[in-house]
């Protein structure tokens, strides 16, 4: 279906499953740092959603910004902030509908896990934070391999020219003045000649050594140390590929806000809604 033909749509038409027309990685929407302005934005979805569904005997809809975990997973920090942003700005849509039936509405914000151990504070950078060199970041690890690593791979792009790219997209420089936190160490560079080397090669992760495997984990070698090391010189770094035993927080507000309060399996939250429902 097309963007076009979605917004069209509204309550009077029968039940209907939308299909973002420019599907991304996994047939996904795109990520926020690759989402171009004719492309549905999470908002936008919810926005149209609250159109359709809102009649006189209420709805339930439930929303997902489901790449940030994906984001996590691939330790690339800057497409989790944005996707993160995005993501608020889609439950702002349902907190600016709330405010206008304020008596009859649960809006409920959570996650089903933590994923990839993401910490602030990095040893690298005497535990300073500069968060906002991520804004150099301008695509996200997906779009770079797919758009740019497959095509160094067919045309065995030289490392030099590999560089440029990384300093368009990431701002990653070999030179610089002396305060630009962007120019690449002496080790930052070694690192990542020898992941293109890897990446150029097409060595498999069933290939790995087990130093190897924590460094790159399954992803491209190339672009995930390309954003650790980004992240690094933001001062924030993971511990993880995977999802972590972390808690999640629960954020509740509305009608029975106060029973999503203490500390309890996430299976409640099933529990919770039911009993405010009146279904046994």
């Amino acid at each position: 279906m097309t963007q076009e033909e979605a917004e069209a749509i509204t309550s009077d038409d029968e039940k209907v499953i939308i299909i973002d027309e420019n599907l991304a990685d996994s047939d996904a929407m795109a990520y926020e740092l690759d989402r171009t302005d004719d492309m549905w934005s999470l908002a936008g979805m919810v926005k149209k959603g609250i159109e359709v569904l809102d009649e006189e005997n209420g709805f339930f809809m439930m929303c997902e910004g489901g790449k940030i975990d994906w984001a996590c997973h691939a330790n690339d920090a800057a497409s989790t902030i944005n996707d993160t942003i995005a993501f608020a700005e889609a439950v702002q849509v349902a907190i600016d509908f709330a405010a206008e039936h304020p008596d009859e509405t649960l809006i409920i914000v959570t996650g089903d896990h933590e994923t990839g151990g993401l910490t602030i504070g990095f040893a690298g950078t005497d535990y300073d934070t500069y968060i906002t060199l991520l804004q150099n970041q301008t695509i996200s690890f997906a779009k770079y391999d797919s758009d740019y690593v497959a095509a160094y791979k067919e045309n065995h792009t030289s490392f030099e020219d590999v560089l440029a790219d990384i300093e368009t997209l990431f701002g990653l420089k070999t030179e610089g003045d002396e305060d630009d936190k962007l120019v690449l160490t002496d080790y930052e560079l070694s690192e990542l000649e020898t992941a293109y080397e890897k990446s150029i090669n097409g060595t498999a992760a069933s290939e790995y050594e087990q130093e190897e495997y924590v460094l790159y984990g399954t992803y491209e070698p190339l672009t995930v140390t390309i954003t650790h090391i980004i992240n690094n010189k933001s001062g924030i770094s993971f511990t993880s590929y995977s999802h972590t035993g972390l808690p999640v927080a629960v954020f509740a507000d509305g009608v029975g806000a106060d029973l999503f309060n203490g500390y309890y399996d996430n299976t409640e939250i099933y529990y919770k809604l039911a009993g405010l429902l009146g279904i046994e």
